[in-house]
């Protein structure tokens, strides 16, 4: 489901949205287990799915968003299956404006759509929590969401920027409360043990570890 079917699901008082944003240049296996993951867990009434249009954190994407999008189409589509899945292309949109993609805004234009009360869950790994200091006004994310992270076994906060690691922990929640609860919570999953690079895909290493469907979209249309 693409950003023109948005419009279509209209949210519902106490809905639970995940959301996954990131590059996908290209989507990969780590990025699909992740979703799976916490869909399992959480039980989402919606995945979003939200392409980066301009990080100011990475260099130019190798390929356009237009692949991009459509390769999560494919990478999604059994998950789709399970859950309403829409693939947000708010950040392509403002890219294509020339403006910068910050994850606060992101999520304040989804909490905008959604109401005060559904409950956004933006999930991500270790090593974007590991970063979390150097977002801007990444205190204010748990004003709009809870941060839900999966991690390898044996991870723990010491890794984490001091101010990261407090609210982290001072932040922790259950798996109920981030399903029925706004915003403002904390859930670390150290049981995920995979890392797959994109930078690698790219160069043509770990391409067994890349959707089957998506890798052969990669290949037809001669992609990096």
């Amino acid at each position: 489901m693409t950003e023109a079917n948005v419009a279509s699901i209209t949210p519902e008082p106490n809905q639970c949205i995940l959301i996954l944003g990131g590059s996908f240049d290209p989507v990969h296996s780590a990025h699909v287990a992740l979703a799976e993951l916490f869909n399992n867990l959480l039980k989402p009434t919606q995945l979003r799915i939200i392409p980066t249009g301009w990080s100011w954190q990475k260099a130019a994407f190798q390929t356009s968003a237009a692949h991009r999008v459509t390769m999560l189409s494919l990478a999604f589509a059994d998950l789709a299956r399970q859950t309403p899945l829409v693939i947000d292309q708010q950040e392509i949109q403002r890219a294509e404006l020339g403006i910068p993609s910050y994850s606060i805004d992101t999520l304040t234009a989804l909490r905008t759509e959604v109401g005060d009360q559904a409950s956004l869950i933006f999930v991500m790994g270790a090593d974007q929590l590991q970063g979390l200091h150097s977002w801007q006004n990444w205190q204010h994310l748990f004003d709009l969401a809870h941060i839900a992270v999966a991690a390898r076994p044996g991870f723990t906060l010491e890794a984490l920027d001091t101010s990261v690691a407090n609210v982290f922990e001072q932040r922790s929640g259950s798996l109920d409360q981030l399903r029925t609860r706004p915003c403002g919570h904390t859930y670390l999953c150290a049981d995920l043990d995979i890392d797959i690079s994109s930078t690698q895909i790219r160069h043509g290493k770990n391409l067994s570890l890349v959707p089957p469907e998506v890798l052969d979209y990669i290949q037809q249309h001669h992609i990096y």
